[in-house]
């Protein structure tokens, strides 16, 4: 066997209770931002914020805090019948319809289940990321506490005859449970229940077959295994089966035509940089440059010609977009020699690796030539992540930022190139979207769980 996954007893909300179960959603936790966490938090008195991301508060203490203050809610929230548990184990198969300029129209769908935990180094379940400690530690904390878990991670699977998705596609026969319109993302989510337990032994069987590969969810995978580690320890006669053992995961066939990842861009600030016309300069040693100016009256026009050349068809080509504050023009850099490049990075890396466009802007452009150190980068001290390049350009015209560059994503086949490898990319790598809604199902970590 490589993978165990199965369906699962879940937690959810109730819909004789609640009367738009989606207004009760909310985005990951980690891409929410505090403006965002209020308006979750208007939204509806139910929405899963409240469990996933409370407040903090000055007087918060040991007793009182954010992750007790999840845990009370989520009791009251059990024993008033907002939150229930399925009787029957099922898989969850969800839908997701959005838009995007880049993509077009487009639909992904997988399925939520529960998922063995396995260590990285048994080459089952696959992580292309690394983590941060701080985020590990604080989802523990909300874990332990609660005994529950709120969200589920991304990951795929190879299935390349499609049998799974034969499989979801029949629920669409059905009625939803869920129809739920996101506005500001523009995302219509759909959620389908399968119980069948023919289907779902299918798609147990058909899942021991493949590895899985996490694209999102990094940190609650080790949060999950730290947990799990503990609990063996504290549990040692709980059996090979204990809730703890799992991790829920929304799993998509990486084959899926429907499946994105957006390019995310790195704005930069407190640079100490007095002579950029010298930075560039030294971006020319090792990048050919091409200059985008502007006169005044057609800057919008040139701007658009920018973003478009950035793109590129061969991922060979390594081009970035660079803009830096009190110029007047826009720059294309397109890597000159990968080879020269790669003999300036120290340490035992696969050159797949090497030459992954976050890596290039990382080590040659951000720490060799506008000096940020990696322990800068690794701390977020001096940068910033943004998706939309409009906006980007916007905070370092306005003087909130530096300088910005605009990178190209990264590709699906570097995700599971990188993976296979062993190796981790720098946080931000990938953005795969639209991210899947939390508050869908949750997993309750009782010893009776099934």
């Amino acid at each position: 066997m490589i993978n165990d996954v199965q369906p699962f007893r879940s937690l959810h909300y109730n819909p004789d209770k609640i009367e738009n179960i989606g207004q009760c959603l909310s985005q990951p936790y980690d891409v929410i931002s505090p403006e965002q966490q209020e308006l979750y938090y208007q939204q509806h008195e139910y929405n899963i914020i409240r469990l996933i991301l409370g407040k903090k508060f000055k007087n918060d203490n040991e007793t009182d805090n954010r992750y007790t203050r999840a845990r009370d809610l989520l009791s009251l929230w059990k024993s008033g019948d907002i939150l229930h548990k399925t009787v029957r184990s099922s898989f969850w198969v969800y839908e997701q319809e959005f838009e995007t300029p880049l993509t077009g129209k487009k639909k992904v769908k997988g399925f939520i289940g529960k998922v063995r935990l396995y260590d990285y180094d048994e080459m089952r379940i696959l992580p292309h990321e690394k983590v941060l400690k701080n985020p590990v530690e604080d989802r523990i904390k909300l874990t332990e506490i609660t005994n529950t878990q709120f969200e589920y991670i991304w990951c795929l699977y190879e299935d390349m005859g499609f049998r799974i998705n034969s499989i979801l596609d029949e629920c669409e026969k059905q009625s939803e449970i869920l129809n739920y319109f996101e506005k500001d993302y523009n995302v219509q989510h759909k959620l389908w229940r399968l119980v069948d337990p023919e289907k779902c032994e299918i798609i147990h069987n058909i899942m021991k077959e493949s590895k899985i590969y996490i694209a999102d969810g990094h940190h609650r995978y080790a949060t999950m295994l730290h947990i799990r580690n503990e609990y063996r320890k504290k549990y040692p006669n709980a059996g090979p089966d204990a809730p703890w053992e799992y991790i829920l995961m929304y799993l998509v066939n990486y084959k899926h035509e429907g499946l994105t990842i957006l390019p995310t861009h790195i704005m930069l600030h407190d640079l100490n940089i007095s002579d950029w016309e010298n930075a560039i300069n030294e971006i020319e040693d090792h990048f050919y440059v091409k200059r985008y100016s502007w006169d005044g009256t057609n800057e919008n026009d040139i701007q658009k010609k920018w973003l478009s050349d950035i793109k590129t068809i061969n991922p060979q080509d390594h081009k970035l977009g660079f803009y830096a504050k009190h110029k007047n023009c826009y720059f294309l850099l397109t890597l000159k020699n990968s080879n020269a490049y790669s003999n300036l990075i120290q340490g035992n890396y696969s050159l797949d690796w090497k030459l992954l466009d976050v890596n290039i802007v990382n080590y040659l452009l951000l720490q060799r030539i506008l000096g940020i150190s990696e322990e800068q980068l690794s701390l977020n001290t001096k940068i910033k992540y943004i998706t939309d390049p409009y906006k980007a350009v916007n905070e370092v015209r306005s003087g909130n930022m530096e300088a910005l560059v605009i990178l190209n994503p990264t590709r699906l086949e570097d995700v599971i190139k990188i993976s296979e490898n062993r190796e981790r990319m720098p946080r931000k790598s990938t953005y795969f979207y639209p991210k899947p809604v939390s508050g869908l199902v949750m997993y309750a970590m009782d010893m009776n769980q099934k």
